[in-house]
């Protein structure tokens, strides 16, 4: 096969010119996250409305997750859902919950939470909802990647995908993205993951975009998990605090929008199961994450994926035409 040479070089050598321009290039990944933020309408063509401080608007929620968003082991099914939510109207903060999904006992308990699913299948599951147009939407979701082992150094970027497709699908929404909870079988992978999305927030919110951190990774402890992934009713409970915390974090920040979407007060009525102050643990927040270098760090993790890949194709080369 000495005839094959050349072709052994030239591919060698193409693939050296692509490693050099990623490790030339450190903000080529990064920046695919960027979406400008314009003028934005709801379904019926009206003007949306940043909120005034003392303007209490109808939220339309929409949990994105798996099995934990779904509310799996809790012995209601509400899972921390029904906790936020009577939180929120007991703020009087009107709340209609959106997804494709109906799972526990409270009355407004439409969600998109899917057992077992990983980032890139969620993703796929969202668009169902997004024709509903939620400005609020909060994600839980990368568990199941960590669990199954699934390209855990590119879950910040599978996730960043996803957030980029709700930004500018629904403009104008506003986006928490939590971080993992504590998890007894793959403690290390929930890490590395926590880490890039921490990361992804803070790019974002450096470009301005609608989005807040909830860190659900020191507040929930293990010893409040049933078998090791999943919260009890505890841990769910707790689970409201950091996300109530963070809403108020995007309400201070004058990120939430009015979709000038409207609920009856015959409907809202019907979606309550309680608007008295459900007394959530108090949970002090950590600020939020901010850019350090010119560039978020999970963009450097995702250049060596590059590499590994550039690297793995290479020696693809190198055995089929030695």
């Amino acid at each position: 096969m000495r005839q094959l040479a050349p072709i052994r070089w030239v591919a060698q050598a193409c693939l050296l010119c692509l490693l050099c321009l990623t490790l030339l290039s450190p903000l080529t990944v990064a920046r695919s996250f960027a979406l400008p933020l314009g003028v934005s309408f709801d379904t019926r063509g009206n003007e949306l409305t940043t909120r005034a401080d003392d303007e209490k608007f109808l939220l339309r929620i929409m949990p994105l997750g798996a099995s934990i968003t779904l509310g799996y082991k809790s012995t209601d099914g509400n899972g921390y859902r029904e906790w936020i939510r009577q939180q929120l109207r007991s703020e009087g903060w009107p709340v209609q919950m959106v997804g494709s999904r109906r799972f526990g006992k409270m009355r407004d308990n439409r969600n998109e939470g899917h057992i077992g699913f990983r980032i890139d299948q969620l993703s796929k599951k969202a668009e169902e909802t997004i024709p509903e147009k939620p400005n609020l939407i909060l994600i839980n979701a990368g568990t199941n990647d960590a669990l199954q082992d699934y390209q855990i150094y590119s879950a910040g970027l599978r996730m960043g995908k996803l957030v980029d497709k709700l930004l500018s699908s629904i403009d104008g929404t506003t986006i928490i993205l939590s971080t993992l909870l504590p998890n007894k079988k793959k403690p290390e992978k929930v890490e590395i993951i926590n880490e890039q999305f921490r990361d992804l927030v803070a790019y974002h919110r450096a470009k301005n975009d609608r989005i807040v951190l909830a860190d659900m990774s020191k507040f929930i402890t293990a010893d409040e998990l049933v078998d090791g992934i999943h919260p009890d009713d505890a841990g769910y409970e707790r689970m409201a605090s950091v996300w109530w915390a963070a809403f108020q974090t995007a309400q201070s920040e004058g990120m939430l929008q009015n979709f000038n979407y409207t609920v009856s007060a015959l409907k809202e009525k019907k979606l309550d199961d309680n608007t008295t102050d459900p007394n959530l643990p108090a949970y002090s927040a950590p600020a939020q994450p901010t850019v350090t270098g010119g560039q978020p760090p999970f963009g450097r993790v995702q250049i060596w994926v590059l590499v590994s890949q550039i690297f793995s194709v290479y020696i693809g080369f190198s055995t089929m035409y030695m």
